[in-house]
């Protein structure tokens, strides 16, 4: 793993220039998500030009069938998109902010060339994390984007008792044993979801008003090592499926551009 570090105060940060993901994020020497590990749990990745997943890796898009490959192998479905396993190149580094930059170019998966950027940059506030995506090519194409955070809020400490508060626990709630694997849809475009340990300590994330819907999932990993002890959190600007569905699609016109952020801390 080829990885740039940042930090400012008391976060730190790595990110991987493999996929272009988030590595690493810590508070005083607490993960605030899970790091990247040697089994890919899609941990910190970027998802676009499409988050979720695509159905049989099919969809058709102004008359054109398109067919993603098929890396959710179990489904048969196409999962998260095309440029969280692409190398992506370190544009520039600060002490505390970190900027890579990647091409794709059009294929039978997709339909046009498309330039994007992430932004990694930390303050006292915690982590600000923006991607932004610009159409070179000569299509239209449709566009969706999000990220894939795992949530922590301390060490050794289940979601089971921690306590959730989202556009779905709105007061904040203990998990318990809740399984929860869904897309829920924003009514509150700067939604701000919580996991807090008994403790009281945390992480929190929030993001722009790009995000209208969200994908919560306890991370129950079938019982195996690791099961329930972090929280996927990804707010999207499309729904599961989107491209056949069309439900929130973006479409970028060649020379349009596309900017989405997130939000991580410490609690």
């Amino acid at each position: 793993m080829n990885t740039v570090s940042i930090s400012s105060g008391s976060y730190s940060a790595s990110i991987d220039t493999h996929g272009g993901g988030l590595a690493s994020l810590k508070y005083e020497g607490r993960d605030l998500v899970e790091p990247r590990g040697a089994t890919h749990t899609y941990a910190g990745d970027l998802l676009a030009p499409w988050p979720n997943r695509i159905r049989d890796g099919k969809y058709s898009w102004n008359g054109v069938d398109y067919q993603a490959p098929l890396n959710e192998a179990a489904r048969g479905n196409n999962l998260h998109g095309l440029v969280f396993d692409k190398e992506w190149s370190v544009k520039e580094t600060t002490g505390d902010s970190a900027t890579l930059t990647l091409t794709i170019h059009a294929s039978a998966a997709y339909a046009t060339d498309l330039e994007f950027s992430v932004v990694y940059s930390l303050s006292s506030a915690g982590l600000h994390w923006q991607i932004n995506a610009k159409n070179i090519g000569k299509n239209a194409a449709p566009y969706g984007v999000s990220v894939h955070p795992y949530l922590m809020a301390e060490a050794g400490v289940k979601n089971d008792a921690c306590t959730l508060t989202d556009f779905d626990f709105r007061n904040g709630r203990i998990i318990g044993d809740q399984f929860i694997d869904h897309a829920f849809v924003l009514d509150d475009r700067t939604a701000r979801i919580e996991l807090r340990a008994p403790s009281g300590k945390g992480s929190w994330l929030s993001s722009d008003e790009n995000a209208k819907w969200c994908q919560i999932h306890t991370s129950d990993r079938d019982g195996g090592p690791g099961s329930r002890m972090q929280l996927a959190v990804e707010p999207m600007t499309c729904a599961v499926d989107a491209f056949n569905s069309k439900d929130d699609v973006i479409e970028l016109a060649p020379g349009a551009s596309h900017s989405m952020w997130w939000r991580i801390g410490a609690l």
